[in-house]
């Protein structure tokens, strides 16, 4: 086997282990857990979760979990998980840590702010069963 070919398996036996180590490296930045959802038989609480991604073009990702514990001294366990598609897509990231997310009862509110223009926008999330929420303020980007 020449140099040229052996160096040629070196690097496809190294690309892969490469590729899984940078495929999505995300910084939780804060994790918000309030409130109270009911659906059936099932009840539970909602927990936030903000994510810093990237590391030229950092953007923020908002995760939305419905948790439930199957008995009262049980531990939480997650129902549904979905990130918040209009404030995941990567135009946007979070300010800071402390007022970005607020999480009352079935009501979320992030401030973030547009990645480009850094105009600041208000989210409002008005959260339902596992699997669904609803965003008020119709200014989708």
């Amino acid at each position: 086997m020449n140099s040229h070919s052996m160096l040629l398996c070196l690097l496809l036996a190294v690309t892969p282990a490469a590729a899984a180590d940078t495929q999505d490296e995300a910084a939780t930045l804060a994790i918000v857990t309030a409130g109270h959802w009911q659906s059936g038989q099932q009840q539970g609480i909602y927990r936030v979760r903000l994510e810093n991604v990237g590391f030229e073009h950092v953007s923020c990702r908002v995760w939305i979990e419905w948790l439930s514990a199957a008995a009262p001294a049980k531990p939480f366990a997650t129902v549904a998980k979905l990130p918040l598609a209009e404030a995941s897509d990567g135009f946007w990231s979070c300010p800071n840590r402390s007022g970005t997310v607020a999480l009352h009862d079935a009501s979320l509110q992030l401030h973030l702010v547009h990645a480009y223009s850094h105009e600041p926008r208000v989210f409002n999330v008005v959260l339902g069963a596992p699997g669904h929420y609803q965003l008020q303020d119709g200014n989708v980007p």
